[in-house]
């Protein structure tokens, strides 16, 4: 069921997730520009470095190798709908736009971004691969790679985000007359989670409606009735729910 709070019924493979951005190599994307390119079920790098070795600086028997340079690989296989949904990238849109670069005679570079446990890659890379096996249902399996397109944007970072892991919302309801107003404090655990965006809806919008200000919701009682507010983080998509009474 919709807004369940311990509901855990999500698409598998969305915590599976690269993120790609559109652009050119001498401009990192801003924040607000990346994307998940789709619901994934397996993620992967590979530096694939390149090495050579010479018996004449043998070091007490074994022959010495040094890295000469690195093929810089992401790998991903995914599952996208036969429609893509709003919030995605899209396997449609990533496939478009892979086929006019290559019929513009243009290398087809994209930014991609992928957290990767305690590390974030992030580089301007060329899509390399990219295929799917098709299927009858609205769900169907694809496969893209990455090699690196400027090597002068490959980063790794070390991540230490902390994630989201609950919501609450106090008090859970609130009572009063049409034309009132009435606040609630939503409050996202762990107290030092890095994002704490969240999003504020209304079951009913002639009942009441709602806006945020910091971890602050005012909710306005408009007619006589009830009505649910729902915050929804960003980070999880974990949901509280305040009921509001109007008299």
């Amino acid at each position: 069921m919709a807004n369940c709070q311990n509901s855990n019924e999500r698409l598998f493979g969305g915590a599976v997730v690269l993120e790609v951005a559109d652009g050119c190599p001498d401009v990192k994307p801003l924040e607000a520009e990346w994307m998940a390119l789709a619901a994934g079920t397996t993620k992967g790098f590979d530096f694939n470095p390149n090495t050579t070795t010479s018996d004449a600086d043998d070091g007490g028997g074994y022959v010495e190798t040094i890295v000469t340079n690195s093929d810089f690989t992401i790998s991903f296989d995914g599952e996208v709908r036969v429609k893509d949904k709003l919030d995605q990238y899209g396997f449609g849109r990533f496939t478009k736009y892979f086929h006019t670069e290559v019929a513009a005679r243009r290398q087809p570079g994209i930014w991609v971004r992928l957290n990767y446990g305690p590390v974030e890659f992030i580089g301007y890379m060329n899509i390399t691969a990219l295929n799917s096996s098709g299927g009858t249902n609205d769900i169907t399996p694809f496969t893209t790679e990455f090699k690196v397109g400027d090597a002068s944007t490959i980063e790794v970072n070390e991540n230490n985000s902390v994630a989201v892991t609950g919501v609450t919302v106090t008090p859970t309801t609130s009572t009063g007359t049409a034309g009132g107003t009435s606040t609630f404090t939503v409050n996202i655990s762990p107290t030092g989670a890095t994002n704490k965006d969240f999003t504020v809806a209304t079951t009913d919008a002639t009942k009441a409606t709602a806006t945020a200000s910091g971890n602050t919701v005012t909710v306005t009682r408009v007619a006589t009735g009830s009505a649910q507010i729902i915050i929804n983080t960003e980070d999880g998509n974990f949901v509280a729910v305040h009921t509001v009474t109007v008299t």
